[in-house]
């Protein structure tokens, strides 16, 4: 009994180290690629009939952090998907590790 309790609290600790590491905008992603699996959202929605103001707050600050411009108006889900993947494209190329001479 008390390692099961044990367990579930490393379970549940793991979860919350991962939601603190993993970013707002892969976080939002996942949850507009499932809204859209499941057919509550398409991608010729209207951006603000799915995000709210904070959302887009947060989402943009995130943006210029990693240095991703838009380069056209993010006004549907559609242009939001494209978005995610510059962000995700930019966010690889900054972590991604220089490879070491052999």
């Amino acid at each position: 009994m008390i390692h099961s309790v044990a367990r579930q609290g490393e379970s549940v600790l793991r979860e919350i180290q991962s939601r603190i590491k993993k970013p707002y905008w892969k976080d939002l992603c996942d949850t507009v690629l499932a809204r859209i699996k499941s057919g509550k959202l398409t991608e010729d929605m209207e951006l603000t009939s799915v995000l709210d103001s904070l959302d887009t707050v947060q989402l943009m600050t995130e943006i210029e952090k990693l240095g991703v411009e838009a380069t056209v108006p993010i006004r549907s889900v559609g242009d939001l998907l494209w978005l995610f993947k510059a962000i995700d494209l930019k966010h690889e190329k900054q972590h991604k590790r220089p490879r070491q001479a052999i």
